[in-house]
């Protein structure tokens, strides 16, 4: 039964690529996270599609909707009517590939690009992870998961900055500079007692803030009596690269490579904290820092 469901909103999808009537018969809404962590809802033509597994939309690099896509790959497509609701819910990513961008071209693009190979043109390729679909007409409806489906949420990476005390005066100073807004900021005496025990003069150093610079998330802390400089030597930069796994699994093949070598700065745990369910720090044989996190929980 699903299957027959799927193929129909499949042939809908298909109807309204590529449309060129004018006015919201051809559009489907497609669902962000803005720099603020608030969902935002954009109407856009889809351009190609394949079923329900994938859809394209055109759009433009320096776009709010490439934008917020770097900030986060989670997405939700609507496509609706009186007579059926189409919610698709997945991942989307931005796509320069020459290819792919002639793929989705069509004629009333020319009003915006001068062509598919136009830099100021790319395109946003949503893949169907889950499916909500219902038909008005005899009521069907079907609800579920893709499989096999080629999607794979997209790494999360995020620069870090590493302060000795000073973490609040920083942010202040990019806030003025640069318009920084800050989404997260968590004091040492805000961290869970389970996970972190401070000192009294440390309270109000930051264990973790997040801020959006332009269209970039950074994250910024305070270290606690300069754990990289006493073990490392003084060597590790204050910079370090924040990678984001889905799961432990990914978090331990990673770090098995990228260990051989390296300077352990916090050692590998994977008991859990209201944080994340497993993290590392390190210095690889390169001399980069890498913290490595899994399951981060988001908000």
């Amino acid at each position: 039964m699903n299957e027959t469901i799927i193929a129909r909103a499949g042939e809908v999808i298909a109807s309204k690529a590529e449309y060129v009537g004018g006015g919201m018969e051809g559009y489907a809404v497609l669902a962000l996270t803005d720099e603020n962590g608030s969902p935002t809802a954009s109407a856009l033509t889809i351009a190609k599609a394949d079923g329900i597994n994938w859809l394209t939309f055109a759009t433009s690099p320096d776009s709010n909707k490439a934008k917020r896509v770097e900030l986060c790959n989670r997405a939700s497509v609507c496509i609706a009517s009186s007579a059926y609701n189409i919610t698709l819910v997945g991942t989307v990513e931005i796509v320069a590939d020459a290819a792919v961008k002639k793929d989705s071209w069509f004629a009333p693009m020319a009003g915006m690009w001068s062509g598919p190979d136009d830099p100021s043109f790319c395109v946003l390729r949503f893949h169907t992870e889950r499916y909500n679909l219902f038909f008005a007409d005899d009521e069907s409806e079907a609800v579920g998961t893709l499989k096999n489906t080629e999607a794979k949420p997209l790494l999360k990476v995020t620069p870090g900055l590493g302060f000795r005390g000073q973490c609040n005066q920083a942010m202040a100073l990019y806030q003025k500079a640069f318009g920084g807004t800050i989404i997260t900021k968590i004091l040492y005496s805000e961290a869970d007692p389970a996970d972190f025990q401070c000192k009294e003069a440390e309270k109000e150093f930051v264990f973790y803030a997040e801020m959006v610079i332009g269209n970039h998330l950074i994250s910024l802390g305070d270290d606690s009596e300069g754990v990289l400089d006493e073990t490392t030597g003084g060597n590790a930069s204050a910079i370090s690269l924040l990678i984001e796994f889905e799961t432990i699994e990914e978090l331990k093949a990673a770090y098995e490579i990228l260990s051989d070598g390296a300077t352990i700065i916090t050692p590998m745990s994977t008991d859990g904290t209201m944080y994340c369910t497993g993290y590392v720090s390190l210095v690889d044989q390169f001399g980069i820092h890498w913290d490595l996190m899994s399951g981060y929980a988001e908000g």
